[in-house]
């Protein structure tokens, strides 16, 4: 048997951790040092591996926490692998292989064949909610033979299942901090505004980031101030702005003097794997200008 790791992948974030998948190939080789020919079926079953009573999903563990990631390997046909107990799964079954007769008096005759194993994680089985490490299921499928000179009595998954030919494997999967913008802001619209003070707009921002990892959000003027201090500006020619200052929902001004380990003047969280909303504030000091329309962009920066 030729059997290895089967890694789904490096890179788990919150945008792929319920659809992540991968095929890896199941190798096995027959030998017949015999002088007759006849016919071979090779049957390979695995269990739930360290969680032994889990099949539909089977589980990855890390060992730096108790999260879990559901996932399920299927045959080529799309069925569940596993084995011929009721309700576990369906066992991979080659059929009927012819092998011939050894070639030379000390020789011997070869066949060899593979089946495709798809490894896939689960949606609506909390992966989203997993936190960074790697997670492992490591399993010890269990090899079953029948030879037969005549192929009708080559099935073997007749009878009991052999235990006697182990093979083991082992299903990984890595999650790393990620964060995604999940609800846009909307925008801020002041409406009708004439020679009026300390006017107060605002809007939210949603962030997922995985489960644990910290993170920082920016805001940034289209003038570059990373204190948030921005203006809004009219249509030309008028050179009239309306300064406003960004703020978080503790009433400090809002920007971008963060990394992703300091705050700064941002707004800081860890990540739960799910939405987090985070509320802007837009304050206008003074708004004595030409009557026209003014605007301004904001960008977003989310460091993890």
């Amino acid at each position: 048997m030729n059997t290895g790791v089967i890694n789904i992948s490096n890179t788990i974030t919150t945008a792929n951790a319920e659809s992540a998948s991968i095929t890896g190939n199941l190798e096995y080789s027959c030998t017949n040092t015999g002088d007759t020919a006849g016919y071979i079926s090779v049957c390979l079953a695995a269990d739930g591996g360290n969680t032994p009573n889990a099949m539909t999903p089977r589980y990855m563990n890390a060992a730096s926490n108790t999260n879990k990631l559901a996932f399920d390997m299927t045959l080529p046909n799309g069925k569940t692998w596993g084995t011929r107990t009721a309700g576990l799964g369906e066992e991979y079954s080659s059929g009927a292989i012819y092998i011939p007769a050894r070639s030379t008096e000390l020789g011997q005759s070869n066949i060899s064949g593979q089946v495709v194993i798809r490894a896939s994680l689960i949606p609506n089985n909390g992966n989203a909610l997993a936190t960074p490490g790697t997670y492992t299921n490591t399993f010890n499928g269990d090899l079953t033979l029948k030879v037969a000179e005549q192929s009708s009595l080559t099935d073997c998954l007749e009878g009991a299942q052999d235990k006697s030919n182990p093979f083991s494997f082992t299903v990984q999967a890595t999650v790393i901090p990620s964060c995604k913008i999940t609800a846009k802001p909307t925008d801020i619209n002041f409406k009708e505004i004439a020679n009026a003070t300390n006017i107060t707009g605002s809007t939210s921002i949603g962030v997922t980031c995985t489960n644990g990892a910290p993170y920082t959000i920016g805001l940034i003027p289209s003038n570059d101030d990373q204190e948030g201090k921005g203006d809004m500006t009219g249509t030309a020619p008028n050179s009239d702005v309306i300064p406003y200052q960004l703020q978080s929902a503790t009433g400090k001004a809002w920007g971008n003097a963060l990394t992703a380990e300091s705050v700064g003047d941002g707004v800081a969280n860890n990540g739960s794997g799910v939405n987090q909303s985070h509320t802007v504030y837009v304050i206008i000091p003074s708004a004595d200008v030409k009557p026209d329309r003014y605007s301004d962009i904001v960008t977003i920066n989310v460091n993890y």
